[in-house]
């Protein structure tokens, strides 16, 4: 690949940054929005940054490429990768249940006419929907950005398959969210937010798996070409 733009990929990456901090902020940034005495979830906002996380990360190993001793860097990479795959996957599989018992309180609640319904519109009911579709929006447009500055670094980034379909992916549990927020009634948003969050979770999930299978294979090629009698 030919010589990339240092500044536009130094934009990306910042921007990759801000998304995740502001998506583990969400939760806190919605609960704010609600007046005294309520509350409201905001799973979907935070459980982006599982599946934005993996991005950041492609982008900090992309920008390994740039420095010296590429093949050293590779191969701490590759037990690094291999090391906060595993740890990722046992956190997004707990954030997967959470996610999944949390949509079966609310549903159970709100099923339990006439006291659990009364619990659910205490507790879930004010869901502050037009600021959390704001936040959403935010992030989305964040995202666009760091595509655009991604291809004005180089556009051979935008040929690299495995980006691509993590980008894709980042934009479609953000739209996800947004719609399964925006699309029931205000008092039903609570467990959709929810249900957007635990889709999530599935997509980061499948994600840091395969992760984790090519890290295996990434740190068997090293050691294998790193043995006694092979070229290092």
């Amino acid at each position: 690949m030919g010589s990339v733009r240092i500044p536009f990929f130094i934009l990306a990456a910042v921007t990759m940054v801000l998304i995740v901090a502001f998506e583990l902020s969400t939760m806190a940034f919605l609960r704010n929005a609600v007046s005294a005495g309520e509350s409201a979830p905001g799973l979907g906002g935070p459980y982006l940054a599982l599946v934005d996380g993996i991005l950041l990360y492609s982008v900090i190993l992309m920008s390994l490429g740039h420095f010296r001793f590429k093949a050293l860097t590779a191969r701490i990479a590759s037990v690094v990768t291999l090391i906060l795959s595993f740890l990722g996957i046992i956190g997004s599989f707990l954030m997967i249940l959470a996610a999944f018992f949390f949509i079966i309180l609310m549903v159970g609640l709100l099923l339990a006419v006439p006291f659990g319904t009364l619990a659910y519109f205490a507790a879930f009911g004010s869901f502050p929907k037009t600021t959390a579709l704001a936040a959403l929006s935010f992030i989305m447009m964040l995202k666009l950005f760091f595509l655009v500055m991604l291809a004005l670094a180089h556009p051979g980034y935008l040929k690299n398959k495995g980006l691509i379909v993590l980008v894709a992916l980042s934009l479609l549990a953000t739209w996800l969210t947004s719609f399964l927020i925006a699309l029931p009634p205000g008092f039903l948003s609570s467990i959709t937010d929810a249900v957007g969050a635990l889709i999530t979770a599935i997509i980061a999930f499948i994600g840091l798996i395969m992760m984790f299978v090519m890290s295996i294979i990434a740190v068997y090629r090293s050691l294998k070409f790193s043995s006694p009698g092979r070229e290092v």
